[in-house]
């Protein structure tokens, strides 16, 4: 090959590796792509929340401040700290994680629902069917049922009659929420609509074993009923099964 070919070979292959490298270095870079600050918020979350689970709570919270002070406003790392301070009983604190939570992200149910469980039981349930309200707005949330029937169970605390509405709601999810069939025949004893009553206390005894409160549950109804000889059975079973129980000493009291 004459000389001056393989000096123009040689800058054309040159040329053609620079080209290839530049190439790679703009459109295919070596180093990887930077991860947005909420997904490695998110991270961080993810970690603190199994070290919660392990009930590793120091470790939970080094994972979660380091989330915060990468997002301070990042929904799940606010309501992850939320449930660590409620684990620590630092409740103020874990009040304000919880409505940072909501209010950066509303789509976040598990929050919203866990916030109205936690204002329920601090008294304040007139609030608490806010978030309950905002966790069932949301489609995608598969725990609707359950705020519904959480609802239901903190209105009835404070004499709401639209209790029994959240209850039902609840119910037309999962018609075997024993929790909601349980307070929806209470609430219905409570009203005097004792024939209500046993419909729902039947079908809580048909999915679940008695327990001593439902047992003394059905034998007040059933004597409202008139049904003396089932309520008669209610009570020996209520005697036999948890002799022991509150309930078994109020039915002796009686007796006395």
């Amino acid at each position: 090959m004459p000389k001056l070919n393989k000096i123009l070979l040689i800058l054309f292959v040159g040329a053609t590796l620079s080209a290839c490298s530049t190439t790679h270095r703009s459109g295919f870079p070596n180093s990887a792509p930077k991860t947005p600050k909420s997904d490695k918020a998110l991270i961080h979350a993810k970690l603190a929340r199994g070290y919660l689970q392990q009930e590793q709570y120091a470790v939970a919270k080094t994972e979660l401040d380091k989330a915060l002070r990468l997002d301070r406003n990042h929904s799940e790392s606010n309501y992850v700290m939320a449930l660590l301070m409620l684990e620590l009983k630092q409740y103020e604190e874990a009040e304000g994680y919880f409505a940072q939570a909501v209010r950066s992200n509303s789509a976040n149910s598990a929050a919203a629902h866990d916030y109205g469980v936690f204002l329920c039981r601090i008294g304040q349930e007139r609030k608490a069917l806010e978030y309950f309200e905002i966790a069932v707005k949301n489609p995608l949330f598969d725990r609707s049922e359950l705020s519904y029937m959480r609802a239901g169970e903190c209105l009835a605390r404070v004499g709401d009659t639209s209790a029994e509405r959240y209850l039902r709601e609840a119910l037309k999810i999962n018609p075997n929420l024993r929790p909601a069939l349980y307070r929806l025949a209470q609430i219905n004893y409570d009203r005097g609509q004792y024939l209500s009553a046993r419909a729902y206390i039947e079908r809580y005894f048909a999915i679940t074993t008695p327990k001593p409160a439902a047992l003394f549950l059905a034998y007040r109804i059933e004597l409202k009923n008139g049904a003396h000889d089932v309520a008669a059975q209610y009570r020996i079973k209520l005697l036999d099964e948890f002799p022991g129980s509150t309930e078994a000493g109020s039915l002796r009291g009686a007796q006395r």
